[in-house]
């Protein structure tokens, strides 16, 4: 009996032994992190692909009241007409527009423009902060006016680059101007779809409207709902998402795809290809890291360490996604994303795991 009780504790000093020798070499992070994530593993059914990123939800109904003070702003402008000042101000917006929507603009252009603009910013203020925001609705009506004659005709008029500057490059440049997606037009052409919708068009004239005047105050900034529904679209469809594939460079740490690109040939194009697609991809998560910093400054009941643990899983980087969300679970051990936050811990951890061996 004695005997078999010494077995039976030798036996077991071995495992103990067999499993510390798994940890050796680990870098002590993530033995702490593969540690303090066990109770998640054994609690949880199976790991998940961390696949679905939380978006921001803004409030439609405090959208609604925005967007019909906007309007209702427009018609005041339009039924009784801006002071002299104020329209001045909104002359020399739209002239700081066609500069910037110049190309070949320089920089003296471009300061002269605005500073047209900054003149006139004082004399439209003083008849008060309501006649100003009447000019604002005013234009964003024609801008969102103007994006959709885009939409429709392909052609960017000259009172949209007065308004947006050059903001139909920034659609082409960002994918956010699509060909092909609704069907084909009477003419046989190919329709076209602008992927921002009006809330959007708005948060994003307002902004910059703001940036070119230079006010960044009560009443004039967004709603919080307007950040949201905003953030929501750009974590949705980043900026960096328009750059092709193809215009991106092979990364020239990876020497032996470069070789092949060199040599040639199908399989060469299409390694480097995928390295490019590859490395745009990459390029989206780490613009996607930034807005969701972003966006979580603005609204802390953003999930923002689950977020970034979503982003850092699709970067490869699986120690620091698990951290994210071993850092959400420690905030919220309670709530809508528990579970989906632990099976994306197990996740993390299994791939952390991986790598060590």
């Amino acid at each position: 009996m004695r005997a078999s009780a010494v077995a039976v504790a030798r036996d077991g000093e071995r495992a103990r032994r067999g499993w510390r020798r798994h940890l050796e070499g680990w870098e002590p992070g993530l033995v702490a992190v593969f540690i303090a994530g066990s109770a998640a593993i054994l609690a949880v059914p199976r790991p998940v692909e961390p696949a679905e990123l939380p978006l921001p939800l803004a409030d439609a109904r405090a959208l609604a009241r925005v967007q019909d003070a906007d309007i209702t702003r427009a018609r005041e402008a339009e039924r009784l007409g801006l002071d002299a000042e104020v329209r001045e101000l909104g002359s020399a917006i739209r002239a700081f527009g066609l500069v910037d929507a110049d190309a070949a603009h320089t920089e003296a252009e471009l300061l002269a423009a605005r500073a047209r603009v900054i003149d006139a910013v004082g004399p439209a203020l003083a008849q008060g902060d309501e006649a100003v925001l009447r000019l604002r609705a005013y234009q964003l009506r024609s801008f969102v006016r103007e994006v959709r004659r885009l939409e429709a005709t392909g052609e960017a008029s000259d009172e949209l680059r007065e308004l947006g500057g050059d903001f139909p490059g920034l659609l082409r440049r960002s994918a956010w101007l699509r060909r092909g997606e609704s069907g084909q037009r009477g003419d046989g052409s190919k329709a076209r779809h602008v992927a921002v919708d009006g809330t959007v068009l708005g948060v994003l004239f307002k902004k910059r409207w703001n940036a070119i005047v230079g006010i960044q105050r009560d009443p004039f900034t967004p709603s919080l709902d307007e950040e949201r529904a905003l953030f929501k679209f750009l974590l949705s469809y980043p900026l960096v998402a328009a750059r092709s594939a193809q215009d991106l460079p092979a990364p020239p740490a990876d020497e032996a795809a470069a070789r092949l690109a060199q040599a040639g040939g199908a399989g060469a194009r299409s390694a480097a290809a995928a390295l490019r697609a590859a490395e745009a991809e990459r390029a989206e998560e780490r613009y996607r890291l930034k807005k969701i910093d972003e966006l979580a400054a603005l609204d802390p009941s953003y999930p923002r360490q689950l977020a970034r643990g979503v982003a850092l899983y699709r970067l490869g980087s699986f120690m620091q996604a698990a951290e994210a969300f071993r850092s959400h679970l420690d905030q919220h051990p309670d709530g809508a994303y528990t579970l989906r936050a632990q099976n994306y811990l197990r996740a993390a951890l299994e791939r952390a795991r991986e790598e060590q061996f």
